[in-house]
């Protein structure tokens, strides 16, 4: 809703035969807008959560690499050392 001439072409017509029409309209218009808000910033935030979970994941991957090579050369340096003796 952009509430663009809304007043003029729907709210004053009726408000002229329902007075207290603005009991609908007021609640009406807060409700819609902080409904939309909220659609909004559930989509942005939703979005960095699927970014952050991503970085996660690569950020698991190098650290596993990382141990994994790690784990390389300490298995080569204790084959070393069971040839020697």
């Amino acid at each position: 809703m952009t509430l663009e001439s809304w007043s003029m072409g729907i709210v004053r017509p009726v408000m002229e035969i329902h007075p207290y029409a603005w009991a609908f309209f007021i609640p009406f218009i807060l409700v819609t807008t902080f409904s939309v808000v909220n659609l909004l910033v559930g989509l942005i935030v939703n979005s960095m959560q699927e970014a952050s979970e991503r970085e996660a994941v690569d950020e698991t991957a190098l650290h596993r690499e990382d141990l994994l090579a790690r784990l390389s050369r300490i298995e080569a340096q204790l084959e070393n050392l069971g040839a020697k003796k």
